[in-house]
């Protein structure tokens, strides 16, 4: 039941439910307040998600470092990098060892590499004569 606007009353939504105290529900502010914990809690999860990738990868404050003291990469990176670029597991432990950051190894193993101009090295066909 709306009210006109010639009676100068807000409108108001439907009301669901009269309680013995006097309160009631009203749809539109039910459904609005259903609608704002939803979008909260997908938020949350959104900010979980993005911290373990974050987490996982290690990046920030110093934690991006890898390996043990001797310099040699850990078997866990090693394996991450190889699986995210499929590279083989010389080149991950190379590019790790050499860069000593995860995501600096993994930035230089997707970079496109030079290819070579033909098959016998760009040599030009000789003339015969």
């Amino acid at each position: 039941m709306a009210a006109s606007s010639s009676t100068g009353r807000v409108p108001q939504g439907e009301v669901i439910i009269d309680f013995a105290d006097g309160g009631s529900f009203i749809k539109n502010k039910l459904d609005d307040a259903v609608l704002t914990l939803e979008r909260r809690r997908l938020e949350r999860e959104e900010q979980g998600k993005a911290q373990k990738a974050m987490e996982a990868l290690k990046v920030g404050s110093g934690e991006g470092t890898v390996g043990s003291t001797a310099g040699e990469p850990k078997s866990s990176d090693v394996d991450f990098v190889v699986a995210q670029v499929g590279c083989s597991r010389a080149e991950a432990e190379t590019a790790l060892r050499e860069e000593k950051d995860m995501v600096k190894a993994l930035i230089r193993l997707v970079k496109p590499r030079q290819r070579a101009r033909s098959v016998d090295g760009g040599a030009e066909p000789s003339k015969a004569s």
